[in-house]
């Protein structure tokens, strides 16, 4: 078999529990303008046209703002940017409706193809568009009207959904319409989050070419992603911190750049793009014993390695609540447990462990500071750590090495002479 057969096998082995997790599911797909007059547009489309195929339930959110400043240039007409938002007048307005039309139906043209071809050809999706948004002006803000530029008011849920339910892919332009029969021009950052938010989407994915988005972090929590934004008026990122502090627990934003990279950032366990989340991504947490069998792939190599103690299922089911452990996507990918030692103010720190394919970042220090605090909480103020081939990597992080003697007593009895592990100490702080 070539290695390119093997690559192939290996990337559906990995695939195939997020196809199935997947089915179903709602995804929000946001295309900035810039990305649709990229060179990889077509290719772009056709990956969502996959994404469909497999089952997931497609609102594709467009933008249009390179398109409609283009024909503003060639109109010669001139418009204000205020706050990040064009102020829309009368002609403003019409350009932009025409734009927008024009970028709907190329839209349109290049799923439809994707649609009727290897690999995907699937007639019975359809492409549906139209009047899902009622919208509002935005109105007066410091003394400035904005005109046509609008807000989204609400949406037709219920057409939404059964649209949806019917296997369709539904494509919604960055318009909106008022009671009145008013266009607004909406950014469709803020429909991608409010579709989001009020369908209760299951992710929210922004696809984008912008070279003007500051370098983000592979994994953002909300709190990280809010202090970039105290130094910047990006309004995609504003409007991704907007849907997350409305409950929106996770964002994708992928750069198409990377040939495939909307599917490798659903279908692989890792992704390409950035994940911005409510919480820290790969944070401990407090282990459960439907975590016992990944504890125990995760744990067997180190153990015939001779890096950690043999420990059996009947162990683990029994000292399960000693231990923390962090998931990703079903996945255990690092573990580690705290034994308080009776009748003394000292723990030990045991069986830490992290995949071998995530051992890069902080994962280990994180369990290790865990587990600091689940001791600190029991009234410990020391913790030690028995170790035969990381005795460097603990003492960076403030352990200290010690005889054996300083062990408590009941430990020491228990000390495996035959593995001779380095014994070290770590002082809690209050």
């Amino acid at each position: 078999m070539t290695e390119n057969n093997h690559n192939l096998v290996k990337f559906f082995r990995e695939a195939a529990p997020y196809i199935h997790m997947h089915r179903g599911k709602t995804f929000v797909i946001a295309i900035s303008g810039e990305v649709l007059q990229h060179s990889k547009a077509e290719e772009t489309i056709s990956d969502i046209a996959v994404l469909s195929s497999l089952g997931a339930r497609i609102i594709l959110v467009h933008g249009a703002r390179p398109q409609i400043a283009d024909e503003l240039t060639k109109h010669n007409h001139e418009t204000t940017i205020h706050n990040g938002l064009r102020i829309t007048d009368n002609k403003a307005l019409e350009i932009s409706k025409a734009s927008i039309g024009a970028t709907r139906l190329e839209i349109e043209n290049l799923l439809n193809r994707a649609l009727n071809r290897p690999p995907v050809v699937n007639s019975s999706l359809g492409i549906i568009s139209g009047n899902f948004i009622a919208a509002k002006p935005i109105g007066v803000i410091d003394g400035i009207d904005y005109l046509y530029t609008g807000k989204v008011r609400k949406i037709n849920e219920e057409l939404l959904r059964s649209l949806l339910n019917q296997g369709n892919i539904v494509l919604v332009s960055p318009l909106g319409y008022s009671p009145t029969g008013q266009i607004y021009n909406i950014l469709y950052e803020e429909i991608a989050s409010f579709f989001t938010t009020h369908l209760e989407a299951d992710k929210l994915i922004f696809l984008h070419n912008n070279k003007q988005l500051p370098t983000l972090p592979r994994h953002c929590n909300l709190e990280q992603l809010d202090k970039i934004l105290e130094n910047t008026e990006n309004p995609l990122l504003h409007e991704i911190s907007k849907c997350m502090h409305d409950n929106v627990e996770r964002v994708h934003l992928v750069d198409i750049e990377e040939q495939g990279s909307l599917l490798l950032e659903l279908y692989t366990r890792d992704g390409v793009g950035s994940m911005l989340s409510t919480q820290l991504y790969d944070e401990p947490r407090q282990a459960n014993v439907n975590d016992i069998s990944g504890i125990m792939s995760l744990i067997k190599p180190l153990e015939k390695q001779g890096t950690l103690t043999k420990r059996t299922h009947e162990q683990l089911e029994l000292d399960i609540n000693n231990f923390s452990v962090i998931e990703r996507d079903g996945l255990i990918i690092g573990c580690a447990a705290l034994y308080p030692i009776d009748e003394t103010d000292t723990g030990e720190l045991s069986c830490l462990a992290i995949h071998e394919k995530y051992r890069s970042g902080s994962r280990g220090i994180d369990l290790v500071n865990n587990i600091s605090q689940k001791a600190r909480k029991i009234g410990l103020e020391k913790l030690f750590v028995l170790t035969t081939q990381s005795i460097d990597w603990f003492r960076e992080r403030g352990f200290q090495e010690h005889k054996l003697t300083k062990l408590p007593v009941a430990r020491q009895k228990s000390y495996d002479k035959n593995r001779n592990s380095k014994v070290l100490f770590l002082k809690l702080d209050a």
